[in-house]
């Protein structure tokens, strides 16, 4: 009886615990815009350009009030966004946006799309779109980026 004790004391006292939130259930797609060309996984651009991001509730269960920032290099400013319910405001690297809309699963928000105009030259970077709700912790989808400065 001692020993199952021990080992029972020991099972708990050595079992991981969690560190972070789970990851919400939310597909990421980043979708090339005007003024981008390369591979879906590494754009380039030789000026201001857009970018759409699509989310999709990938979960089993409905989600609202959806949290999202984007970050883009430094060297490279926001210049605009759109979207139905998208409320966006600068942030430090990006900009933070959220939304109301309740989705169930297998369907997507509204889409944003983000303008971006670089204003300094920078060989490899990526653009980053960090994506919440419900008290999960982000899911995240990035591209590698270049602003091609050759012409």
């Amino acid at each position: 009886m001692t020993a199952v004790l021990v080992a029972g004391a020991f099972a708990v006292a050595v079992a991981p615990t969690a560190s972070a939130a789970e990851t919400a259930p939310i597909d990421i797609r980043m979708t090339k815009g005007d003024g981008v060309y390369g591979s879906e996984y590494h754009w380039q651009s030789r000026g201001t350009f857009d970018f759409t991001v699509t989310l999709t509730d990938t979960g089993a269960g409905n989600l609202y009030g959806t949290t999202v920032f984007v970050s883009v290099p430094e060297g490279a400013d926001v210049t605009g966004w759109a979207g139905e319910r998208w409320d966006c405001e600068h942030t430090g690297g990006g900009i933070d946006c959220t939304n109301p809309d309740l989705v169930v699963p297998g369907e997507a928000w509204p889409e944003l799309t983000v303008q971006l105009r670089p204003t300094e030259y920078f060989p490899d970077e990526t653009l980053d779109v960090y994506a919440t709700s419900g008290g999960y912790g982000a899911a995240h989808e990035g591209v590698a980026y270049y602003y091609d400065t050759s012409l």
